[in-house]
């Protein structure tokens, strides 16, 4: 079979075990989860303890991180004694890379040890019952961005020959983070996500229609790396924070400054259900 066109002439493969050798070259923790953390909410990362950090520019052929609120940091380290491996600031669809690149870090942090993956991202309501501030788990997602970033030519043959999971996010884990919000006593949500090309947001009619879909928030990422951290076989959650009413609920234009705000006011919350989840983990 010839190569397949969206692949770069270093095979994926490759790449990965590239960054990997880099990583662990400098830190042999391995971590149990993973968590990618979306706009505004960076700054949890400095929750690790006994931590090591890369920017992203220093891991082989590692997308750069354009998009304010993403710092583009890799960073091990463990959160009420779990191993934990963090993502501050992710790689878009819309910044110009290709999907294999945006998922990238999914494969590393999975190859460093991760079995369970959390991603967050800052999103906008299309229920009307959510409001600014509020977290949102997600029970199921659709994808509005394309291809779901399963790249390698194995992956691809496999997919045809059947589907491997029977629901991308995991049960475990959603009972696991309602309990810890519960104890925390902070209240999550649930709902649809919506994954959108971006960087524009969407149009009201665009809303409208994801609404009468079942959509209860709209983001511009996760979808594709939630599908392919299924697929490599680890359990899965994503966390929204609402940092806005989405287009035509709005009474006012929405803006990047807007979201980032919100949810770095957000992250607190977020932050007291991750230390529940965690201690419970580590428990």
């Amino acid at each position: 079979m010839d190569r397949l066109p969206w692949l770069s002439p270093l095979d994926l493969d490759s790449r990965l075990a590239q960054a990997v050798r880099r990583i662990r070259a400098r830190c042999g923790l391995e971590p149990r989860i993973g968590l990618t953390l979306g706009s505004g909410l960076g700054a949890l990362v400095e929750r690790l303890e006994d931590s090591l950090a890369w920017t992203t520019t220093e891991l082989p052929d590692w997308p750069a991180s354009t998009v304010a609120g993403h710092a583009g940091r890799l960073v091990l380290g463990r959160w009420a004694g779990v191993p934990v491996v963090a993502l501050s600031g992710r790689s878009h669809r819309y910044e110009g890379h290709s999907l294999d690149r945006v998922t990238f870090g999914v494969r590393v942090m999975h190859a460093l040890g991760a079995q369970a993956m959390i991603f967050t991202n800052a999103a906008g309501a299309l229920n009307p019952e959510f409001v600014p501030g509020d977290l949102m788990l997600a029970t199921d997602h659709l994808n509005w961005i394309g291809r779901r970033g399963l790249w390698t030519h194995p992956e691809l043959i496999e997919r045809r020959a059947g589907r491997r999971i029977a629901r991308t996010f995991s049960l475990e884990l959603e009972r696991a983070l309602l309990g810890a919000a519960l104890e925390a006593g902070v209240p999550l949500r649930r709902g649809v996500l919506l994954g959108s090309h971006g960087p524009s947001y969407e149009t009201a009619a665009e809303i409208r229609m994801a609404a009468a879909l079942g959509v209860d928030a709209a983001c511009m990422s996760t979808v594709h790396e939630a599908t392919l951290a299924a697929h490599l076989g680890a359990r899965v959650a994503s966390i929204s924070c609402i940092t806005n009413r989405a287009t035509g609920l709005a009474g006012a234009p929405l803006t990047h400054e807007e979201v980032t705000e919100v949810a770095s006011r957000a992250s607190a919350q977020l932050a007291a259900v991750l230390q529940r989840f965690f201690a419970a983990d580590a428990a």
